[in-house]
């Protein structure tokens, strides 16, 4: 079984403690921009095969986009290709996940 505190820090993740002891992982980018990883719950996650998701934040705590991992493999193989906290890195979490509007717009009924 995965630890998964330790696997987000081998990848680049800190490990940051909320006041009601949520545990978040955070990852910093360029221009004052960063990630958290939660589960679809908005609670730490604990096992590697759950929907996790990636929220983008300004410097100021405004959110700017998010995307879902389906499980943290998912999300280890993306953070692999490219360094931590990188423009590239951050792009590629961007596009991991389409919103359910973008993939009903592309499916068939809607061409």
């Amino acid at each position: 079984m995965l630890d998964l505190a330790k696997e987000f820090l081998l990848l680049g993740f800190l490990e940051e403690t909320e006041e009601d002891g949520t545990v978040t992982f955070v990852m910093d980018f360029p221009n004052d921009i960063y990630t958290t990883v939660t589960d679809d719950n908005g609670r730490t996650p604990v096992r590697a095969k759950q929907n996790l998701v990636l929220a983008c934040y300004d410097k100021e705590g405004r959110f700017l986009w998010g995307s879902e991992f389906k499980t943290f493999m998912e999300l280890q193989k993306l953070c692999q290709a490219y360094p931590a906290g990188s423009p590239e890195l951050l792009l590629a979490f961007k596009d991991a996940s389409q919103t359910l509007k973008d993939r009903e717009w592309a499916s068939p009924s809607h061409p």
